[in-house]
């Protein structure tokens, strides 16, 4: 015979048992809802009402702060039904239910949010994680239109290059105010990014194929626009590792860009660079040893 004593624990409906997944609402505390809203509650707690047991995983919960009625989404994963708030707790996560509570207060918190009558009904662990269930709102524009809206911006990537011993090897160009360069440039070839924009140069300005494994990012560059440069600029400095006395043999230059390649010390190249065009190889050398930051900005 059935023990009649025994609490019946609530069926929990499938998913299986309809065709299309429903939406239902809860409200929280305001302290509750930040704690969804933060990743961090990954379980909410009620007592099984008729319209709690209709709840299925699959469904959707949608989440309303009762103060402020901003209001989240998620996908229920697991539900979990429990005679009592007590066989509860002796089962689930508590720091998955109230992350800030203490353990030991849990079950006093649920109960004087329940009377005995409600708990009666039997109680409910409904599990989600961060997965969205709602589709997002269409976008305010087209990504033609957003290209529109905000600054262009030039990218380059380049292959930094030493000696055998670590003295950094540099391009002197033709044009303009005759910079010394790393080999690399813009990219301004569909469908490159900056490692395969700065292999490619490599090859063109050196006679030289660089950087063929995975080399290393050192430094990104930004550089503001200004009077001389009317873009933005974005760049990519890999480590193009060290070249032997026989390497550096072979650069053939390619006369229409460089007209110079030289080996210095850093003290050496400090006297021959504009401040700025300095900063940047100082800083990558910096980065290179591990001792600075990776990331740089300039203005023109």
């Amino acid at each position: 015979m059935p023990d009649d004593t025994q609490q019946a624990i609530p069926a929990v409906r499938s998913p299986a048992a309809r065709e299309e997944r429903q939406e239902h609402h809860m409200r929280l505390l305001p302290r509750y809802y930040r704690l969804v809203e933060a990743g961090r509650k990954t379980i909410e707690v009620r007592v099984a009402t008729p319209r709690k047991r209709a709840v299925a995983v699959g469904d959707t919960v949608v989440f309303h702060d009762r103060d402020t009625g901003r209001e989240l989404d998620v996908i229920v994963q697991r539900i979990t039904p429990y005679p009592s708030f007590e066989d509860l707790l002796s089962s689930e996560d508590p720091a998955r239910i109230d992350p800030n509570g203490p353990p030991g207060e849990l079950l006093a918190n649920l109960r004087s949010i329940y009377p005995p009558a409600k708990e009666g009904l039997g109680v409910l662990a409904f599990a989600f994680d961060h997965r969205p269930a709602r589709p997002g709102r269409p976008m305010p524009m087209t990504p033609a239109q957003y290209a529109h809206t905000v600054p262009h911006h030039t990218v380059y990537g380049c292959l930094y290059i030493r000696d055998e011993h670590d003295r950094p090897v540099q391009l002197r160009s033709v044009y303009g105010s005759r910079l010394w360069q790393f080999p690399g440039g813009n990219l301004d070839a569909q469908g490159e990014d900056p490692l395969q924009t700065a292999r490619r140069e490599a090859v063109e300005e050196t006679g030289l194929e660089l950087g063929l494994d995975t080399p290393k990012l050192l430094l990104t560059h930004f550089l503001h626009a200004g009077p001389r440069l009317p873009l933005n600029k974005v760049g990519l400095i890999f480590d193009g590792g060290r070249l032997t006395a026989e390497q550096l043999g072979r650069i053939r230059l390619d006369p229409a860009e460089h007209d110079m390649w030289a080996v210095h010390d850093l003290a050496t190249w400090q006297g021959l660079m504009a401040p700025r065009a300095f900063a940047r190889l100082d800083a990558i050398e910096q980065a290179r040893r591990g001792e600075g930051p990776a990331y740089l900005t300039t203005h023109t």
